[in-house]
């Protein structure tokens, strides 16, 4: 699929032709810069099961509907390969075992490199446990067979994957609570400093950053040191120590 382009709905029977596939791909799409959630946050409580993250990537807050999808979001949001990406991108009805199937779509990935991906987030345990003729099951098999024919890049992703790094994982929710108060301000002048120090040496702890390089109070220095990390102008080892004083900063490749 190009660029930019999205389904929005799709109404679709397993018994097209391959030939059929891309007229119908071209025909359901739509040119589109703003996609936005098909799932809505619902009225009241959404239980234990409803999770809000800030994204400096979107812009706006996210919503998840477990703790697994809220994990995955932070993953695909500290990722430097990530462009942008929407969580319940896609409400899809297909024709499954000649029953209307109706599901949506954990979350669609933007790369940097143009590619797009469509994510179904679950527990490794849940889909290696599925009977055959289980909910679970119908519902990544509807999704596998709308991902075939529409010729969408499609990946179940479990935890596994998603929570084999704790320690980043750990970090970069740390990171994106601290970004969040700090969403609107403008510290442009700070992080030029921050580059600028880089020029004596290759790296510094964070906090001698945090209490030398600017006049502002730490908190905002530490911001905006975040959002250099986070847009790959600079890097620390997340994945391995924790986010205190002491972790080594460096200047990024971008």
């Amino acid at each position: 699929m190009s660029k930019g382009l999205f389904p929005e709905e799709t109404r679709i029977t397993l018994e097209i032709g391959k030939v059929m596939r891309k007229t119908i791909c071209e025909r359901i799409a739509v040119e589109t810069d703003d996609i936005k959630p098909v799932w809505k946050q619902p009225r009241g409580s959404y239980g234990n099961n409803f999770w809000q993250m800030y994204s400096r990537k979107l812009g706006r807050d996210v919503h998840f509907y477990s703790s697994l999808e809220r994990d995955h979001g932070i993953i695909v949001e500290a990722d430097p390969n990530v462009v942008r990406f929407c969580e319940q991108p896609l409400r899809i009805r297909i024709k499954l075992d000649g029953r209307d199937r109706e599901t949506v779509i954990d979350m669609l990935v933007h790369f940097t490199d143009g590619r797009t991906q469509f994510r179904e987030v679950k527990y490794a345990s849940a889909v290696e446990s599925a009977e055959h003729d289980s909910r679970l099951t119908r519902q990544l098999t509807a999704q596998q067979e709308w991902a075939f024919v529409t010729a969408n890049d499609y990946k179940i992703v479990t935890d596994h994957e998603i929570r084999q790094k704790p320690q980043f994982l750990r970090n970069w929710k740390q990171i994106l609570s601290h970004l969040a108060p700090y969403a609107s301000y403008d510290l442009a002048k700070i992080e030029s400093d921050i580059l600028a120090a880089f020029d004596e040496r290759d790296s510094w702890p964070l906090g001698y950053l945090a209490n030398n390089v600017s006049l502002r109070d730490q908190q905002a220095v530490k911001a905006a040191i975040f959002r250099l990390i986070h847009g790959g102008l600079c890097t620390a080892p997340l994945d391995l120590f924790p986010l205190t004083n002491s972790l080594i900063i460096s200047r990024g490749t971008k």
